[in-house]
């Protein structure tokens, strides 16, 4: 997941930290998401944000 939303913030001409410090998360906390899973939330603001579904974020196929 953590490619695929560093895929999003490339094409959206935007760094990991400027999408952690919009959505209001702790500085970090997407990188970490290559070993964990992120709150169902936190999911729902970053879908939000690039305005996709949860789905389309979820999706094991990377573009």
């Amino acid at each position: 997941m953590y490619q695929k939303i560093k895929k999003l913030c490339k094409k959206n001409h935007i760094s990991i930290y400027r999408l952690e410090k919009d959505l209001g998360i702790s500085t970090g906390s997407i990188s970490k998401w290559g070993k964990s899973i992120p709150r169902a939330d936190t999911l729902l603001k970053v879908a939000n944000y690039f305005k996709i579904s949860i789905e389309e974020l979820l999706e094991a196929k990377e573009e």
